[in-house]
C-alpha cells in the first residue's frame, strides 16, 4: 500500500498540516526484522495481532501477538490523544505558551515519541522469535 505522492501546489494550509500527524493513515510501526535485524515499518493502520509483515530485505515474516498489538495500540492512540488535547486547548486559548514555545514543545514530544517507539521496536518479539541458546546451554540442542 503505497503513500500517495501529493502535487506541492495542491497542499493544505499551514494549520491543516500541522493536523496531518493525527490522521491515522499516516502513522507507522518501526519493527526490527527477527532474521536480519535490519529495520523497517508496518503501517498502524494494519498493525493487528496475527497479520503476517515481511521483511524487505530478506523476506522474512514477523507476526505481532495480541500482547504486542495491544502495547502498541495503546502507545500511539495515548501520544495522539494528549496531542491531539493540547492542540484544542492551544487553538481555544487555554494554555500560557506563545505559538512557537507550542510548536518547539511538540517537536520535543515527538522525538520523544519515536525514540520510545525505536526502544521497543528493539524489544518487541513476536510470536515464534528464534532465541538461540548461548554457554552451555547450546551443547544440548
Amino acid at each position: 500500500m503505497a503513500e500517495e505522492i501529493r502535487d506541492p501546489s495542491t497542499a493544505p494550509a499551514a494549520d491543516s498540516q500541522s493536523l496531518d500527524d493525527l490522521d491515522p493513515r499516516r502513522w507507522h510501526v518501526p519493527i526490527v526484522c527477527k532474521d536480519c535485524d535490519k529495520p523497517f515499518a508496518a503501517p498502524y493502520r494494519n498493525f493487528h495481532a496475527g497479520v503476517v509483515f515481511h521483511c524487505p530485505a530478506c523476506q522474512g515474516s514477523w507476526v505481532p501477538n495480541t500482547t504486542i498489538a495491544r502495547g502498541v495500540r495503546r502507545v500511539f492512540e495515548s501520544f495522539f490523544a494528549e496531542r491531539r488535547r493540547a492542540r484544542e486547548a492551544f487553538a481555544r486559548g487555554e494554555s500560557k505558551l506563545t505559538r512557537d514555545q507550542f510548536e518547539r514543545a511538540e517537536l520535543d514530544q515527538l522525538e520523544a515519541f519515536r525514540k520510545r517507539l525505536e526502544r521497543m521496536a528493539a524489544e518487541l518479539r513476536p510470536a515464534g522469535k528464534l532465541v538461540r541458546p548461548k554457554g552451555i546451554a547450546a551443547m544440548f540442542t
